[in-house]
């Protein structure tokens, strides 16, 4: 039997659905020129400005996105809109689908901002001129885990923390913290209607629940024809086969390369050991005077090095809540050392 039909059978448990915060999905849902309702509700939720001043003032920017069927076109960005007339700007709304923060998600998203917010500024042109532009992350984890804001707004600050431009800045949402906040008992009053609007509205791009999906969007205030609109969309996605197997596909390459991340993480934090080691060694050695101390001391403060990787290592995996046994299969490390080190670290802080 070949593998492609294989593949063909994976199928979704019944009332599952491939949620919104799967790319392609995202991009059906959201990035149809010629079914711009849902795009509209999502941006008034966004910009706090009702439905009908929004309507009609919106494009898609650029034009090479998915159509009716399933679009297998790959963009480097998922949605880029251009809002016309009087609230003139452009929005970038970019779904981060990982397990946790990494840092080139950021320096990626950041190069996304700048590009989109110069294009179109002409040589010579005074800088004045470039268009307000805003970026929205709807994340599956937070960027700044001791605050842990649902919604979090940033500006390019200056070391004072004045903001030095509102021209361009970001709105990071934390989706999955939505959904649990909407579906596992941790509801907190919004501020508004139009934020408890974009709870429900970011609870059902992360829910994989056909049930789910449809209490959001019945919840959300607006027009009934929007509505329809956005659970027929759903209900035809649902229905393709393809699209199922291409996102379970796509949650296999996710733990690849959240894997190869944390590879890279960890090689980081080691050579940074390894560097700070040579130095203490370089200190033992000469503290000593003599060419044995030296290469004692080396061998001492890389092993101390090379430990302390391991010990911050396991410390940003636990920031980013993974899992004791998880960290421990990435590290190879027992769980009784990561208990230690998680004990080690309790008493450091005291």
């Amino acid at each position: 039997m070949s593998k492609t039909a294989v593949k063909r059978k994976i199928k979704l448990k019944p009332g599952e659905k491939v949620p919104l915060c799967f790319d392609e999905c995202f991009k059906i849902m959201f990035a149809n020129p010629n079914r711009l309702e849902p795009l509209t509700l999502l941006l008034s939720k966004i910009l706090n400005v009702e439905y009908d001043e929004l309507e009609g003032k919106i494009e898609l920017y650029p034009l090479s996105i998915p159509n009716e069927t399933i679009g297998k076109k790959k963009m480097e960005r998922d949605v880029v809109v251009k809002i016309k007339e009087n609230m003139e700007g452009k929005i970038i709304l970019e779904v981060n689908f990982r397990d946790s923060f990494y840092e080139t998600i950021v320096n990626r998203n950041l190069n996304y901002l700048s590009e989109v917010a110069s294009k179109g500024l002409k040589e010579g042109d005074d800088y004045d001129k470039i268009i307000p532009t805003l970026l929205v992350n709807f994340n599956t984890f937070y960027v700044d885990n001791i605050h842990k804001k649902m919604f979090d707004y940033y500006y390019w600050k200056n070391d004072e923390g004045y903001i030095l431009t509102e021209k361009q800045k970001i709105l990071n949402i934390n989706i999955a913290e939505c959904y649990n906040n909407c579906y596992n008992k941790t509801y907190k009053t919004p501020i508004d209607d139009n934020e408890r609007d974009l709870y429900y509205l970011s609870a059902a791009m992360y829910t994989d629940k056909i049930k789910e999906f449809k209490e959001c969007i019945e919840k959300v205030i607006t027009k009934r024809k929007v509505k329809i609109i956005m659970e027929e969309v759903s209900n035809r996605m649902n229905e393709e086969d393809e699209l199922k197997i291409r996102y379970v596909d796509f949650l296999e390459e996710t733990k690849k390369i959240n894997r190869s991340i944390l590879a890279d993480e960890r090689k980081k934090a080691r050579i940074e050991g390894h560097k700070q080691g040579l130095e203490e060694g370089r200190k033992i050695g000469i503290e000593q005077g003599i060419e044995q101390g030296i290469e004692q001391g080396i061998e001492q403060g890389i092993e101390q090095g090379i430990e302390k990787g391991k010990t911050d290592d396991v410390l940003n995996m636990l920031n980013n809540n993974l899992d004791i046994n998880l960290i421990s299969l990435y590290t190879k490390l027992p769980t009784d050392t990561i208990n230690k080190i998680i004990k080690d670290n309790k008493k450091t802080k005291k």
